[in-house]
C-alpha cells in the first residue's frame, strides 16, 4: 500500500539528515541561544529516518513475511553501494594515516597486514570514514531483528505500548554511542523508535482520529518544548556517550519521537503529490550516500564563509538546499545513465 503522506515524509527526513550534517562545514557561529535552538531543531534527523523505516516494515512486509527474503532485500540495496563508495575514501584514509577517533584506525605493528588490511576492516565494519556511512552496517544489525519485530507486533497493544515505554526509557539514559562506532549500543538506541513506527502503522487509524482537528499541533509544541529545555541546558546537537556512563536524558530522542508523531499527523492531513518532494523521496537513499561525499569535497576547498550571523544562516541554508538538489540530480542522472545498475552503485 502506498501512502503519499510517508512519501512526503521520507522528503522531509532525509532534509534533517542533510541540514543536519551541513552545520559543520556552512560557518555557522551558534553564538546565541536561538542559533543552538535551531541547531537542535534540524540535528537528529536518523530519528525521523528509522520512525519511518519502522513504518515501512510494517506496510510492506509484516503480512507476507519471510526473514530471508526481507533480509536479503534489504541487505543487498544496502551492501554494493557501501562497499562500493567506500572504497576511495578507505584507501585515502589509510595512505595519509587519518588520526579519527583517537587513533583507533591507526597501524599498531609494521607488515600490510597492520598497516593496511585491520584498518580497511575496521573501516569497513563500523562506517566511520564518511558522514553518516555509519548507519548501514547499523542498518543491517536492526533488520537481523526484524523476526523479533513481527512476534512483538502480533501481541496485543498494551504489550506493546509498555515494551516501547521500557525500552524507550532505556534509550534516553544510554544515548548514542560515541562517534556512532557501536552497533550494537545504536540497535539498543534506535530499536524503540523502529518499533514506534511500525505500531504505529498497525494503529494509524486510530492515531489520526485521536490527533483529529488541530491537535496534533500540540506533539510540535511538545517537540519544541524539548528543545528549549535541551538549549537552556547548553547541549548541542545528538547526545553520544558510553553505554554505561550516566549522561543525564537524551532530549534529543524525546524531541524527534514527538516531531515523528507530529509529521505523519501532519502530512496525512494535508499531503499532497509534489514533483520536488516525489522525486526527493524515491532518490532518499542515494541522496543519503551521494550528500556526504559532497560535503566531503565542499569542506577540503576551504572556502570563505560569512562573517555576519545572518548571512551565516543564509549560506547555511543554500548550502544545505545545494547538497540535497544536487545529490538528487546526480541520482537521477545516474539512474537513466545505467537503468537498474545504479541501485549497486547508489542504491537507487
Amino acid at each position: 500500500m502506498f501512502y503519499n503522506s510517508i512519501n512526503n515524509f521520507r522528503a522531509i527526513a532525509i532534509m534533517f539528515i542533510v541540514f543536519g550534517h551541513s552545520f559543520d562545514v556552512s560557518g555557522v557561529a551558534l553564538d546565541s541561544f536561538w542559533e543552538v535552538f535551531f541547531r537542535n531543531l534540524l540535528s537528529g534527523g536518523t530519528i525521523l529516518f528509522v520512525f519511518i523505516s519502522g513504518f515501512l516494515f510494517e506496510v510492506v512486509f509484516l503480512k507476507k513475511f519471510t526473514f530471508s527474503k526481507f533480509y536479503f532485500s534489504r541487505a543487498s540495496k544496502l551492501v554494493w553501494p557501501y562497499l562500493l563508495l567506500s572504497i576511495i575514501p578507505i584507501c585515502l584514509y589509510i595512505y595519509v594515516s587519518n588520526p579519527i577517533s583517537d587513533g583507533y584506525f591507526l597501524p599498531h605493528s609494521e607488515g600490510a597486514i597492520s598497516q593496511f588490511m585491520v584498518p580497511f576492516l575496521k573501516y569497513e565494519v563500523t562506517g566511520r570514514f564518511m558522514t553518516a556511512y555509519w548507519y548501514i552496517p547499523f542498518a543491517l544489525l536492526l533488520f537481523l531483528l526484524s523476526p523479533l519485530v513481527v512476534l512483538i507486533l502480533k501481541k496485543d497493544f498494551k504489550f506493546k505500548v509498555s515494551l516501547i515505554l521500557v525500552l524507550s526509557c532505556v534509550s534516553i539514559f544510554i544515548h548514542r554511542p560515541v562517534d556512532n562506532m557501536n552497533h550494537l549500543h545504536s540497535v539498543v538506541f534506535f530499536f524503540p523508535i523502529y518499533l514506534i513506527g511500525a505500531v504505529v502503522s498497525q494503529y494509524r487509524e486510530s492515531l489520526l482520529n485521536t490527533f483529529q482537528g488541530n491537535r496534533f499541533w500540540l506533539l510540535f509544541l511538545l517537540s519544541i518544548s524539548f528543545t528549549l529545555v535541551q538549549t537552556y541546558l547548553g547541549d548541542v546537537g545528538s547526545y553520544h556517550k558510553p553505554f554505561f556512563e550516566f549522561g543525564g536524558i537524551d532530549l534529543m530522542f524525546l524531541q524527534k519521537l514527538f516531531l515523528s508523531f507530529f509529521f505523519f499527523s501532519l502530512l496525512e492531513k494535508y499531503s499532497k503529490s509534489n514533483l520536488f518532494f516525489d522525486n526527493l523521496a524515491s532518490t532518499s537513499f542515494a541522496v543519503f550516500f551521494i550528500h556526504p561525499y559532497l560535503i566531503f569535497i565542499f569542506r577540503n576547498l576551504k572556502l570563505p564563509t560569512p562573517d555576519t550571523v545572518f548571512f551565516q544562516w543564509v549560506y547555511f541554508i543554500a548550502l544545505s538546499l545545494t547538497f540535497v538538489i544536487l545529490s538528487m540530480l546526480i541520482a537521477i542522472f545516474l539512474k537513466k545513465l545505467l537503468n537498474d545498475k545504479s541501485k549497486y552503485i547508489i542504491g537507487y
